[in-house]
């Protein structure tokens, strides 16, 4: 047991910080918050309708102490079918159904979720969209929260896009998502299918996290697709930055008769620099089908990885870095050419005379059928590799929230991988272990390192958690008398980012 009298300085202040906080949490109450029951008379619209007013619309009764920051709207198992547009919503809030494989919202060739704020939050978990019009889901100048979510692209109208996230302003705003499948998106009107978009515009800035998400059949006939996209700066908008972390992805069967980027990490600069990063963890690509750019794309190639940019001025910069580990690609081809690597200066395509910094590179154990991407040239990397796709299984349901493609008995991504620091499973949610992981989205189970094999998938050192340390200890003795556990987590937090 801890004693008071054996505290340092430091601890003695965070036990004081605390005391305060403890005061805080019972003196001043908590922030007001209703919760709207979509039931009966209580339509989802109308939910919606009353969390935008801070008041009780006609049908709707809210619970608990009253309209706030972030109410709160659920929505039971069974199918909402849709007469008309959602209201956009204009107040942060959190809407929640019963599971994504249980709460449905048939768009109905309506819109669904879509926002209409300048700031604020928005979360959305356990639903599935169908029928869309446009975006089945699209938040706009807010951070996002997005877990367990299906969108099933069968029905919907016009932009064939899953979800799309963006800025046009200058704000730092913060990207989450876990458990998304995206699939059966189908463009035919001219317009660039997107599976998954992140992007900030107008000198903003985004920071984001993925982790499980599978993106599926999705096809164009009259345009490109962009599978994942993360984006910073807009032509004409000024520049923006964004930061993004993909864990565990599976991008399978996404064609089209022009360019295809199922996983793309693009950055304009106009009147403005730009700078897009993107570190990529376990992916697993197959099965694209696209062709060379023109226009604005002209230079690139189809690719299961694009690295791209544009500059305006002659002052201008646009900078575009991919960071790829632990990832298999297999089956990508340009005009029938297997390509797994494309990036490039997209400026001159529209006058653009500024600099372009795009790089694809490798952080080790990437496994793909062809040479096209010459920086994975690091420890554990695997290129021409010939029997990829005969060892893997077709994409389905393996466990877990999200379908994956299942590494059969003799796949070389079986223990050739390296461990990375916070992915500890695989998309289904299966552990993986701490030497000679599999390589890709989906952990092979059962596959025992040799004890002679000297794996660098050791080569990820532990972070300094804190976890066992005396302080640690008294921030979880105090934390848990206090109801206070997200502090705790904000104290690892920052331990892990100084």
């Amino acid at each position: 047991m801890l004693s008071i009298l054996n505290l340092t300085k430091t601890h003695k202040l965070i036990l004081a910080t605390f005391a305060f906080l403890a005061v805080l949490a019972f003196g001043s109450g908590r922030a007001h918050a209703a919760t709207l029951n979509v039931t009966g008379g209580c339509t989802l619209p109308i939910a919606i309708d009353s969390v935008n007013a801070g008041a009780n619309q006609s049908g709707c009764t809210a619970t608990g102490a009253g309209y706030g920051t972030g109410d709160t709207i659920t929505i039971p198992a069974g199918t909402v079918t849709l007469a008309a547009d959602l209201p956009l919503l204009t107040e942060s809030v959190e809407i929640h159904g019963a599971g994504m494989s249980q709460t449905t919202i048939n768009g109905n060739a309506w819109k669904v979720f879509e926002t209409g704020m300048a700031s604020g939050s928005v979360t959305v978990t356990d639903l599935k969209v169908t029928a869309s019009k446009a975006t089945a889901i699209q938040l706009v100048n807010c951070d996002g929260v997005l877990e367990n979510i299906e969108v099933d692209g069968t029905g919907q109208t016009g932009n064939a896009n899953g979800i799309i996230i963006f800025s046009s302003n200058s704000a730092s705003l913060d990207v989450s998502a876990e458990n998304i499948y995206i699939h059966s998106l189908t463009g035919t009107n001219g317009q660039y299918a997107e599976g998954f978009s992140v992007g900030s515009r107008a000198g903003g800035h985004y920071d984001v996290n993925i982790n499980n998400i599978t993106l599926a059949n999705v096809h164009n006939t009259l345009a490109g697709v962009n599978g994942i996209i993360l984006s910073a700066g807009y032509p004409g908008n000024g520049g923006g930055t964004i930061t993004s972390v993909i864990s565990n992805a599976t991008i399978h069967d996404i064609t089209s008769s022009l360019i295809v980027a199922p996983f793309a990490t693009f950055a304009a600069a106009t009147n403005g620099d730009s700078t897009a990063t993107t570190n990529i963890n376990n992916i697993t690509i197959t099965g694209v089908r696209g062709f060379a750019g023109s226009g604005i794309t002209a230079g690139l190639n189809t690719a299961a990885f694009y690295a791209a940019g544009l500059a305006g001025g002659p002052s201008d910069e646009a900078n575009v870095s991919i960071t790829v580990s632990n990832s298999l690609m297999a089956d990508n081809l340009n005009n029938g050419v297997s390509s797994n690597c494309s990036y490039g200066d997209m400026s001159g395509n529209v006058g653009g005379v500024g600099t372009v910094n795009s790089i694809i590179t490798s952080a080790g154990y990437n496994i793909s059928d062809d040479a096209s991407c010459a920086g994975f040239n690091q420890p554990g990397d695997q290129k021409n590799i010939s029997n990829i796709i005969s060892t893997l299984g077709p994409l389905q349901n393996n466990g877990g929230n999200v379908p994956t493609r299942a590494l059969l008995p003799g796949s070389p991504a079986i223990s050739a991988g390296g461990a990375v620091l916070g992915v500890a499973t695989d998309a289904r949610g299966i552990a993986r272990p701490g030497t000679c992981p599999s390589v890709g989205a989906y952990q092979f189970e059962g596959a025992v390192c040799a004890a002679s094999t000297t794996n660098a998938g050791t080569n990820a050192s532990a972070p300094n958690t804190g976890i066992g340390s005396t302080t640690t200890q008294l921030i979880n003795v105090l934390a848990g008398l206090l109801g206070l556990g997200l502090l705790t987590y904000v104290f690892r937090k920052q331990q892990l980012s100084s």
